[in-house]
């Protein structure tokens, strides 16, 4: 990782700007922020940290996207999450100076803005609107853990599958004139990992769907959910506890 101690402030600021937890910042406040902090970058695949880090830090993501994951003792990764630009991570540490559970990896090179323990008691503990925008999100990755904690919970290997793929589409979903493209990419292994089913089921699983033209498999092994997919899922036993909106956007 590399730290950048000068950085270009008005783009930062446009930038951070675009995050929902500091919509009540005053130009004052933020630029008081940025002034104590720095600008990071990492490279494509770097390990930003490790489950129990004792850093205190919180990243905020100006410009890429991660994967949280856990690793197994066999060193296979267990996708848990993905974050983009406007999400961060880190802060549970800063709230009770605990350690993070998961392993944050870069998806592509990243720039993040670091904000470190007193950072945060300065700019955030004494901002009501900033503190319940974070623990807004705290409770939405609550909620996802919970929806995949139902899908493990499926009966069949399929439907779990499934609910997977639409999730996924939900979440990192691209929409063109036939379908929806989950911007990123996935091995078998790692879907497989992620709802507690066999490699070979994965496998054997997604060339069913392929083949009943339900999915593509893209170049680098991204998947687009067609018609027909959407038309399976709605048949799943489990309805996930999507709002309205997310709702219609798995609607084709």
């Amino acid at each position: 990782m590399t730290v950048r101690t000068t950085f270009d402030p008005e783009l930062t600021k446009k930038i951070v700007r675009t995050i929902p937890i500091f919509d009540n910042f005053t130009d004052q406040e933020l630029s008081a922020l940025l002034e104590k902090t720095s600008v990071y970058k990492c490279h494509k695949g770097e390990t930003i940290f490790l489950d129990d880090d004792q850093k205190q830090l919180m990243y905020i993501i100006l410009k890429c996207r991660i994967k949280v994951v856990e690793i197994s003792q066999d060193g296979q990764e267990r996708v848990m999450a993905f974050r983009q630009r406007g999400d961060y991570f880190g802060e549970m540490g800063l709230l009770d100076g605990k350690t993070d559970s998961a392993t944050i990896i870069a998806m592509e090179p990243c720039n993040m803005l670091l904000v470190t323990k007193s950072l945060f008691d300065e700019f955030f503990l004494q901002n009501n609107t900033a503190l319940r925008g974070i623990v807004s999100v705290l409770c939405k990755r609550l909620r996802e853990s919970w929806v995949f904690h139902n899908i493990i919970g499926l009966k069949d290997a399929e439907s779990k599958i499934r609910a997977t793929l639409a999730r996924y589409g939900d979440i990192l979903g691209v929409r063109d004139s036939s379908g929806v493209i989950i911007n990123s990419t996935f091995s078998h292994q790692s879907i497989a990992d992620r709802i507690q089913i066999t490699r070979e089921t994965a496998t054997r699983t997604l060339k069913k769907m392929r083949d009943q033209n339900e999915i593509e498999i893209l170049a680098g092994r991204r998947i687009k959910l067609l018609p027909a997919f959407f038309d399976k899922h709605a048949q799943l036993e489990l309805h996930m506890p999507l709002s309205a909106d997310e709702s219609n956007k798995l609607q084709l």
